[in-house]
């Protein structure tokens, strides 16, 4: 079965330049679905990539709309793990580490980016890793991590890694476009959600329309879409 979702994640809209730098990209900012780019992401491995796709396609897997990895979910993944949020930036990461409550916030020894990273590495390891596995047993191993309590590999808690990992596929398929994911309004078509319009001067004077305009995200391009993302087929390991 071949799943798809696109190459490095680079932003086209307003504050790309800064975001570039940030993960050290240089030159013109492009579509995160660009197919120019010889880097294909900016902090996973190929690895890493198949198995979030193969993950996160347990989550919201395709049917009458695209599934979670062919909306673009895991380069809005690997762009959030490059930048600011994934790297820990405005995170208290030094002891004592004592148990909190899920009131008071992000409690881990390690950022964002060390948690999801380093669980999809431990459960790799495991084995049997999730992109080898039938849709079934994808589906069974995700339930599995969903009730355990032991850590994954011996030091990453389970129950924050996957609370990390389907909040991100959530983030990714629903978030507006310009942070990489819900690739041609996935999944503002899915719920109707119109977007960002910010005015609606053509329609105020006409009270015969009741359909509601397609989404539009904050740098929506009226005349083109993005380039679609790149196939890549399941199973084996390549890391990159």
């Amino acid at each position: 079965m071949t799943h798809i979702f696109s190459r490095r994640a680079i932003l086209q809209s307003a504050g790309a330049s800064g975001v570039a730098a940030a993960i050290g990209l240089s030159g013109t900012p492009r579509h995160a679905f660009a197919q120019a780019d010889a880097r294909p992401w900016a902090i996973l491995t190929d690895t890493q990539a198949r198995w979030l796709a193969a993950a996160c396609d347990v989550f919201i897997p395709e049917d009458d709309y695209p599934s979670a990895s062919q909306a673009g979910v895991v380069d809005f993944i690997d762009l959030q793990m490059a930048t600011d949020y994934g790297q820990g930036a405005g995170l208290y990461l030094q002891g004592p580490f004592p148990a909190g409550t899920p009131e008071q916030g992000w409690q881990l020894d390690m950022t964002p980016a060390e948690l999801l990273l380093g669980g999809i590495d431990a459960h790799i390891a495991e084995g049997p890793a999730l992109f080898d596995l039938e849709e079934t047993g994808r589906a069974d191993a995700i339930r599995a991590l969903s009730e355990r309590t032991q850590p994954i590999g011996g030091g990453t808690p389970a129950t924050d890694f996957f609370t990390l990992l389907h909040s991100l596929t959530n983030e990714g398929y629903f978030a507006d476009p310009i942070h990489l994911g819900n690739y041609e309004y996935a999944g503002w078509r899915m719920v109707g959600f119109p977007g960002a319009h910010a005015y609606y001067t053509e329609r105020v004077d006409d009270a015969s329309i009741s359909t509601p305009p397609p989404p539009m995200g904050i740098a929506h391009q009226p005349n083109g879409r993005s380039t679609p993302p790149r196939p890549i087929p399941q199973g084996g390991r390549a890391d990159g």
